[in-house]
């Protein structure tokens, strides 16, 4: 039997390992001059491989939650780390106070070469400039067609990857190909990106950064970021605490949702935390803030709330609480996003229920798999997306 897959990324990888393994005959059909070029950029070159703690709140998807629990059911995080460190051959290292885990040679690119080197050795043929144009069922076969040639096979995994950075080729030609076949689609967008608008007091306070609790109310639930990291950016804002949640802007903006509410706790204190620190210090109120946060945003807010040359003794009633309101709930006013350009990932695809989640089979067309970023499912900053694809590539891999 021949199996066909078409993309060597980090999915397309796994299933030709799984499928290998399995007793297939498995080519890999990629379409630029190398495999696994995500993988060599991620985690700024070191790759953050899994996690080291999931739940099925750390992703989005579309689909019933149970049906994405089936899928992360088959394979659990200790066994993935398992099998990258015992039968991929990469020792990994933890970043507790992160939720990482890292290889320990913080090299993304060994991450890259070691799957390589695991798929060749069970016999998996990988053919690099073959850009899978159309792809459709012959009388007995699939037929892959590139503009060099028709290639068939008894199966087809289709890992082509989503849209996000595009510098990497990563054109969305999947969705185009499931969609010519007939399956349905939730409307690909750009997820994980930065965040264009205002800065507080429309000052530029881009390259600052600094850790702080963000709220976003979305589709009728509040929902606080896992991550605290933040970055003032030249237009917008970015860091993980802004790119996790960044995917309920792009919708609204795509108008698919009601606008979400963002809200920003600046230094992560409480309300009464930072009341007591401005009603028992001297001297003025901006250098007080000065002490809990970075200069330059200390006087935007100070500018913005009209304090920069008060005391703290000199306060009124209402100054202080719409001081107090800024510092802990600062309205985030957003009015654009990076797009598929800085996207660490895609949001939307294939619906989990177009899906044999058993397999990752296409329930419409069968013989034809499915995995990565071409179904309905994203997680969020810190290896969970790295977890979707080995998970989901492996399913399609043993399908």
């Amino acid at each position: 039997m021949k199996t066909i897959i078409i993309g060597a990324g980090a999915a397309g990888l796994t299933a030709a390992y799984f499928a290998a393994k399995a007793g297939q005959t498995v080519i890999i059909l990629e379409k630029t001059d190398k495999a696994g070029k995500k993988i060599l950029m991620s985690g700024g070159t070191r790759c953050n491989v899994l996690p080291v703690v999931m739940n099925l709140d750390d992703f989005f998807t579309n689909a019933s939650p149970n049906l994405l629990k089936k899928v992360f059911k088959s394979w659990s995080l200790n066994a993935c780390k398992t099998w990258l460190e015992e039968e991929i051959g990469i020792p990994l290292a933890t970043e507790t106070e992160s939720n990482k885990w890292f290889p320990t040679s913080n090299s993304a690119k060994e991450v890259r070469d070691k799957l390589l080197d695991a798929c060749l050795e069970l016999g998996v043929t990988i053919k690099y400039n073959q850009h899978v144009r159309e792809l459709f069922q012959g009388e007995s076969k699939w037929i892959a067609k590139t503009e060099q040639q028709e290639w068939q096979a008894d199966k087809i995994i289709l890992s082509t990857g989503g849209k996000s950075i595009p510098s990497t080729r990563t054109e969305g030609e999947g969705f185009r190909i499931l969609k010519n076949l007939g399956h349905t689609l939730v409307e690909p967008y750009a997820a994980l990106t930065p965040l264009k608008g205002a800065h507080p007091y429309e000052q530029g306070l881009q390259g600052i950064s600094l850790n702080v609790e963000l709220s976003v109310s979305a589709l009728g639930q509040k929902t606080q970021s896992n991550r605290s990291g933040f970055l003032f950016t030249h237009d917008g804002f970015s860091g993980p605490a802004v790119l996790d949640p960044s995917h309920f802007a792009v919708l609204h903006q795509l108008g698919r949702i009601e606008k979400p509410d963002f809200r920003v706790n600046w230094a992560s204190k409480k309300r009464e935390e930072w009341d007591l620190h401005l009603q028992s210090g001297r001297g003025t109120v901006l250098n007080r803030l000065k002490e809990w946060l970075p200069a330059r945003l200390a006087e935007s807010l100070c500018a913005e709330c009209n304090l920069n040359s008060r005391n703290c003794s000199e306060l009124r009633r209402e100054e202080r609480l719409n001081l107090l309101e800024k510092l802990v709930s600062y309205p985030l006013e957003v009015s654009g996003n990076e797009g598929y350009r800085k996207a660490e990932v895609t949001g939307g695809g294939v619906p989990l229920e177009e899906i044999n989640t058993g397999n990752m089979e296409s329930k419409i067309l069968p013989g034809l798999f499915l995995c990565g970023e071409l179904v309905d499912v994203f997680g969020r900053i810190g290896g969970f997306n790295f977890y979707w694809a080995w998970v989901s590539g492996r399913l399609a891999g043993k399908g």
